[in-house]
């Protein structure tokens, strides 16, 4: 019900006099997507059993649009052509627009945050923000660079996904007044599960089937980015030699990466980082032991599973 109710309030905060920030905006949220942004703030929000309904659906929204404005400066970058079955809105309206429409959705979530968060969460938030633009710049400066990827993969998921999962597990501790013990439990649990869920992501990029997941087999390998997957290969496949070869110093075709993803796979080097994946969820969910069992905790529970397992 409080999700209907966060769909609600991201209809509302998307409207424009101009129409193309509008119509841009409209078709991403007409995409849908998991939501789990707004899932985290709002659980950890009931967990403190003093949540305000209006500052909980503010902030859970405003997490959502910085995360659609990450999405819509990310398909640019990437040049994606495609997301979850639709065209995406560089496609549609060039980058130019793209661009500036994702700027615009992350101006909105600002403006929803100064009337909803207070100044923790305005802390908390805008820090977030700087950490995840600055991992896109180091993983667009690793593009095609084994030697960075080896060196910052995990500082890349760690900045990009999981402390931005974190982060709003905290929000939504401070927005429900839980304290300082119930907060950091909370923002590590964000944390954990955010690394299970980029490592799950990397997983079905190279063992995921196309017609679920939406993208190609190597997708991210045709663009220079070296996952868990393929760097756990590369200590541990009879074919590491000829994999390292293949990928040093330049841009990859989609049959070159599928033959690659075949060789990830045969390795044992997939499910090798789906035990990593696995790993970080137990480790989030010995943070949720910590806190006095109930609904929203088990809710959070099935959260953590639903990532490890998921096919897309």
């Amino acid at each position: 019900q409080e999700l209907d109710l966060v769909e609600r309030t991201l209809e509302a905060a998307i409207t424009s006099d101009v129409p193309t920030a509008y119509d841009l905006s409209l078709g991403l949220l007409s995409a849908g997507g998991k939501r789990i942004r707004p899932a985290l703030v709002v659980l950890s929000a009931m967990i403190g059993g003093q949540a305000d309904m209006q500052a909980v659906l503010g902030v859970a929204a405003a997490a959502e649009l910085v995360h659609m404005a990450s999405l819509v400066h990310d398909d640019v970058v990437d040049e994606t052509r495609e997301r979850r079955g639709a065209r995406t809105a560089n496609e549609k309206w060039g980058n130019k627009i793209s661009v500036l429409g994702g700027d615009f959705l992350l101006s909105k979530a600002f403006q929803l945050l100064i009337g909803n968060g207070g100044p923790d969460v305005l802390r908390v938030l805008s820090g977030t923000a700087v950490r995840m633009t600055e991992s896109e710049i180091l993983q667009a400066s690793a593009e095609g660079d084994l030697a960075l990827w080896e060196a910052n993969y995990w500082r890349i998921i760690g900045d990009k996904t999981a402390h931005f999962m974190g982060a709003c597990c905290e929000c939504g501790g401070f927005i429900g007044g839980a304290d300082m013990r119930t907060r950091e439990a909370l923002r590590e649990y964000g944390f954990q599960m955010g690394l299970a869920f980029q490592i799950t992501d990397d997983v079905l990029d190279i063992a995921g089937d196309p017609s679920v997941t939406g993208k190609a087999t190597g997708a991210d390998l045709t663009h220079g980015k070296y996952t868990l997957p393929v760097l756990l290969a590369l200590r541990s496949s009879p074919d590491a030699a000829l994999l390292r070869s293949m990928m040093l110093g330049r841009r990859l075709t989609a049959d070159e990466a599928e033959s690659i993803a075949a060789r990830v796979i045969a390795c044992g080097a997939v499910d090798e980082a789906h035990r990593a994946g696995i790993e970080c969820v137990k480790k989030a969910r010995e943070q949720l032991a910590r806190l006095e069992p109930s609904d929203y905790t088990r809710a959070l529970d099935a959260l953590a599973g639903f990532v490890i397992s998921r096919e897309a």
